[in-house]
């Protein structure tokens, strides 16, 4: 499909989207500053959902037992793999991006029943 950049008016529908499709998936946020370089916010972490609050200027990435805010993103963009895997890019305020990747667990297969 390739990287799209999403208008803002969008912003609020394509989240839902996302959204309505994450049973199972897990995040991982990477944050990319031109100041502090390349730094990994979660880690395969369980998402329950992504919410744009347009009054507020944030968006929101609910994780399990956390929650990762945005404040005053100024661009998003958005990837669909072939293996389901979705990444989404945002540029903050301070013009940092943050990747959000969005992946299906690794499954392992079952370990063969000892005899």
């Amino acid at each position: 499909m390739g990287i799209q950049r999403i208008d803002r008016s969008m912003w609020i529908t394509i989240c839902a989207a996302i959204s309505a499709n994450l049973l199972g998936k897990r995040a991982e946020i990477e944050l990319v500053s031109p100041a502090e370089g390349l730094l990994t916010e979660a880690l395969q972490q369980p998402v329950l959902g992504i919410i744009y609050d347009p009054a507020n200027d944030v968006l929101t990435i609910l994780l399990e037992g956390i929650d990762h805010f945005i404040f005053q993103p100024k661009e998003m963009y958005l990837d669909f793999s072939l293996g389901g895997d979705v990444s989404l890019g945002i540029l903050d305020k301070a013009n940092a991006w943050q990747i959000v990747l969005l992946r299906d667990p690794i499954m392992l297969p079952r370990a063969a029943a000892l005899a």
